[in-house]
């Protein structure tokens, strides 16, 4: 079936697409044309969603699946290691999360590290290497860095626990602590 429309003067011709497939899309028929004169059509996915899509969006291809493909590509990526589903992250992914979230410019924390000089080192920018390097987090330990100035690189990190970690702090005084933070906040 071709549909003729008549835009200022012009006369434009609908394409058939009925029997097409672009991506993972299959063209069923032709509906009606959406608010803007657009002609659309009903595909069925191969996941077997049916959706209706402007014929433009199937011939540039930004329009390749019912959302499926996006959803599939998107759980891939945060499935490379199995640490991270979603809102569910494991002790040691939040750990390197934030370790690689207090050296960047734009977080509150960067003060006390980043700004210091404290950097990653380059391999733990992957999780997957710094899994490698420093295994699960244990329950009930947190990530430290044996020598406070130094990096977070494999021979300057450990998991310890609160209480060991409390004690390997820059300000161990609680009465400077106090006064480094107001002033900072003042």
């Amino acid at each position: 079936m071709i549909v003729k429309r008549v835009i200022m003067g012009k006369q434009w011709k609908a394409i058939n697409h009925v029997g097409q497939t672009f991506g993972r899309l299959t063209v069923l028929e032709r509906t009606e044309s959406n608010k803007h004169g657009l002609a659309t059509w009903l595909c069925r996915c191969e996941c077997g969603n049916k959706i209706i899509v402007p014929g433009a969006n199937l011939r540039s291809g930004n329009t390749r699946s019912c959302g499926c493909w996006q959803r599939e590509g998107t759980a891939d990526r945060f499935l490379k290691h199995g640490h991270d589903r979603g809102h569910k992250r494991t002790r040691t992914y939040t750990a390197w999360a934030n370790m690689l979230r207090r050296c960047n410019k734009n977080d509150l924390d960067y003060c006390y590290y980043g700004a210091r000089g404290i950097k990653v080192c380059k391999r733990w920018k992957d999780f997957r290497n710094f899994l490698a390097d420093m295994g699960e987090c244990p329950v009930g330990l947190t990530l430290d860095r044996m020598d406070n100035d130094g990096n977070y690189k494999k021979p300057n990190c450990r998991w310890v626990s609160r209480k060991v970690q409390a004690n390997n702090t820059r300000i161990q005084n609680p009465q400077r602590a106090l006064f480094s933070y107001k002033a900072m906040y003042a």
